[in-house]
């Protein structure tokens, strides 16, 4: 570390400490200092355009932001996010990858606490209810692809219904607590956009536990997903609720998606809709997240261009199951 950079560093924590106690005018000026003392830090000035933000100083943001950017084009922290939220930037069709593989590697170690604690977040437990209905007509084996695994919260309440359970997730952090849980028969680092290796060549089952939401276009990911299922099979996913066609980023930097535009991809990539219902998927700043819980059958070419799916292919359904209804 450079005498600068170590300089530098010392005021972005005391920058940061202020930032803590809402003392943002103070943080402003330290944060300053820090860029003044190593002008080359992507951190600082990232750090920076976050306050200058918080203060209402939109335009000098906007500058820290780009700054950021010339110095870490890969983008780990995610300014381009902030500065689209800004309208600074155009929309993209994902948020960054390195930015979504650092953000989970660093939350990896209170991920759980802070969903089931803080948040009341309850994805898992509304795509099983969603699936349950399915299970006893399920193909067999019951070999299951979790998609943005995480730390297997997914797997805690999947496990005993299927006879074996893949994950991939972006983190290797997470992979390792997912690992540490001995639910996952293999377990693989990487973009679920494009499947690596170490993974099955055919699923009944894909789950995806509110991960869609750091994608925009979903095409790529529901495709990925279709190339790893037996026709016939099952996916249930979880997507925040959006009213701008197709998409569009919200507050809380994940993607919202329409539902019009959710059918289309679905179409598509070669799936049918089997059941589509909205749930509160967690809390946010004491507010609830409304989400879409996606249930579709992976089908063939000819049921695709006919527009339905064979009756044989759609085991019953309980009457809460229903396409547009409503779980709390």
């Amino acid at each position: 570390m450079t005498k600068d950079r170590l300089s530098a560093s010392r005021r972005l924590d005391v920058a940061l400490a202020l930032v803590a106690q809402a003392d943002y005018s103070a943080a402003l000026e330290v944060a300053k200092a820090a860029v003044d003392a190593d002008n080359d830090w992507d951190e600082a000035h990232f750090a920076l355009g976050d306050i200058y933000e918080r203060v209402g100083e939109t335009g000098n943001a906007i500058n820290a932001f780009r700054h950021y950017l010339v110095l870490d084009p890969g983008d780990r922290m995610g300014a381009e996010v902030r500065l689209t939220l800004l309208g600074a930037a155009t929309l993209r069709d994902r948020l960054p990858p390195d930015y979504v593989r650092a953000l989970f590697d660093d939350y990896a170690p209170r991920f759980e606490s802070s969903l089931r604690d803080r948040l009341s977040y309850r994805g898992p437990e509304l795509l099983f209810e969603a699936i349950r209905p399915q299970l006893p007509h399920m193909l067999r084996p019951l070999d299951v692809l979790d998609l943005g695994c995480g730390t297997g919260l997914v797997a805690e309440v999947f496990a005993g219904y299927v006879d074996a359970m893949d994950g991939i997730d972006l983190s290797p952090r997470m992979i390792g607590r997912a690992r540490a849980k001995g639910l996952y028969r293999n377990l693989v680092a990487g973009d679920i956009t494009d499947m690596p290796d170490g993974l099955a060549a055919e699923y009944s089952l894909v789950i995806a536990a509110d991960v869609l939401n750091y994608l925009g276009d979903l095409a790529p990911a529901l495709r990925a997903a279709r190339a790893r299922m037996r026709t016939g099979a099952l996916m249930v996913f979880s997507l925040e609720h959006g009213d701008a066609f197709p998409f569009d980023l919200g507050p809380g930097q994940r993607f919202r998606h329409h539902q019009r535009a959710i059918g289309e991809w679905l179409t598509e990539c070669g799936f049918g809709l089997v059941s589509d219902t909205l749930g509160v998927l967690r809390q946010e700043k004491g507010n609830p997240v409304e989400g879409r819980i996606i249930l579709a059958r992976a089908c063939n070419a000819v049921n695709i261009l006919a527009g339905d799916i064979p009756n044989d292919l759609i085991p019953p359904m309980d009457q809460g199951s229903a396409s547009g209804s409503t779980v709390h």
